[in-house]
């Protein structure tokens, strides 16, 4: 019997035993509609959380932590915060698990800033700024055209005195002990959580408009004062205070969650002329980007050795936790699939019990066992592959309906998706073949049993 054969007997018996098939199938139905239901979800939070929140590829170290200075050395301005010497850069950039290491400099003298008139209504700001600077390399696709992330100092400009003798939207900014001239305003990015927690936070309480796009669309973007060397808490260690112009020109996943980030050029000038030459020259942090999320140990006990620990866990602690309730959701998901088989042992024993004389005939007239086998299996095969996908089906039309009840009855959020359900075909593909091997698993008992009948005895017991 050609191949054929048992497709087109598995076929006639689908039909002939569509109720009991049915039944059967019910388990193959839940079970796989909840494993591609759990896994879905599993995917799509993974994807906000790790993506978006928490990127696993991307491990930021600072230098570990040193004992409290004390009191009087905060006084007296005799403790510096521990940094990352440029040796230390360059050892994990030559770790084979690394693909990119980027540097970041802090902010190591006081500033504040306000702006923003031009699209609320009235300046805001705030009297302690945070910012760090980074290499504007790491954040080339998040800036808006026509504007560049790099020092405006460098592109150089007339010397000035006041910004009355710049011209074309530069204004003349003058570094302590040094000739003035007229630049752009620094570029600054801010991070996309700032700005989910001012669109859900604080432009509410306070009756302001939304920011996001729309503050990149208009013509000249938001520009705003910062003033360097003094701020709420006191005044830089040297440096003459003075203001300087900065421009909003991106939103990046890659600037500092609460501040803003500026190019580390522009950081670097501003702490040798308010903290000195070393904190210039070191880094405060390093963002390394690793070839694959599975080198993030490597290079964390990599970064131990240097003296330098992540700066943040939580990557690592949500991958734990989804990949724990995932695997949870899928284990209770198999055990319904594990006792669809157990259900389609039950029913392929009855239906094979009806099918003996029609087996004993067939094995009568040529028909090998392997033949009946096949025939039995490729029966389980349509049944498993038929109710896997409905039950695929069914996932999916679930989690727009789980969707739906998320964007209309819950609250806004940060980082909250359009959809929190991920259907790449490779799952809807596995969901299939699961659904397959457990239907295939529970039929091939019953169907071997009966290949193997003797075929005189078959028609004889009819």
């Amino acid at each position: 019997m050609s191949l054929a054969g048992p497709v087109r007997l598995a076929l006639r018996d689908a039909r002939r035993a569509r109720g009991a098939l049915a039944t059967a199938g019910f388990g193959l139905f839940a079970g796989s509609a909840a494993l591609t239901f759990f896994l879905a979800l599993g995917l799509g939070v993974r994807a906000v959380l790790l993506g978006d929140i928490f990127p696993l590829d991307k491990i930021e170290l600072e230098p570990r932590s040193t004992s409290d200075p004390g009191l009087i050395a905060l006084v007296l301005g005799s403790s510096r915060p521990p940094s990352i010497p440029p040796a230390t850069v360059d050892a994990l950039r030559a770790m084979p698990q690394v693909r990119h290491v980027y540097p970041k400099l802090k902010f190591a003298f006081p500033c504040s800033a306000r702006g923003g008139a031009e699209f609320f209504g009235h300046d805001v700001g705030t009297s302690e700024l945070i910012g760090d600077g980074i290499d504007p390399s790491l954040v080339t696709g998040d800036v808006r055209a026509p504007w560049r992330f790099e020092d405006p100092w460098a592109a150089g400009g007339p010397p000035c005195q006041s910004d009355a003798d710049c011209t074309g939207g530069r204004y003349c900014e003058l570094p302590s002990g040094d000739k003035g001239k007229c630049v752009e305003p620094v570029p600054v990015l801010v991070s996309r959580y700032l700005v989910e927690i001012f669109n859900k936070g604080i432009a509410p309480a306070h009756n302001l408009p939304p920011v996001g796009d729309s503050l990149l669309t208009q013509a000249s973007g938001i520009t705003f004062q910062m003033r360097l060397g003094e701020s709420l808490l006191g005044r830089a260690r040297q440096g003459t205070v003075r203001n300087v112009r900065a421009r909003v020109v991106g939103i990046s996943t890659r600037a500092i969650d609460l501040g803003l980030t500026l190019p580390i050029d522009t950081v670097r000038r501003w702490n040798r002329e308010y903290a000195g030459d070393e904190a210039a020259t070191n880094f405060s942090s390093v963002l390394v980007e690793t070839r694959s999320s599975g080198d993030a140990s490597t290079v964390i006990a990599k970064g131990a050795e240097l003296g330098l620990v992540p700066k943040d866990t939580r990557a690592r602690d949500v991958s734990v936790l989804i990949n724990g309730v995932t695997a949870l959701l899928s284990l209770v998901s198999s055990a319904m699939l594990l006792m669809a088989a157990a259900n389609i042992t039950y029913t392929f024993r009855a239906l094979l019990n009806e099918r003996r004389a029609e087996i004993g005939l067939y094995r009568a007239v040529g028909a090998t066992r392997l033949d009946i086998e096949l025939w039995f299996l490729t029966l389980a095969a349509l049944l498993g592959a038929s109710w896997s996908l409905v039950g695929v089906a069914f996932a999916w039309l679930a989690s727009l309906a789980a969707d739906w009840v998320a964007a209309t009855r819950l609250p806004d959020f940060p980082f909250k998706p359009h959809s929190f359900f991920r259907f790449p075909l490779w799952l809807v593909a596995s969901a299939v073949v699961f659904g397959v091997l457990f239907a295939v698993f529970g039929a091939y008992g019953p169907a071997r049993r009966a290949a193997r009948t003797d075929p005189r005895e078959s028609l004889n017991a009819q």
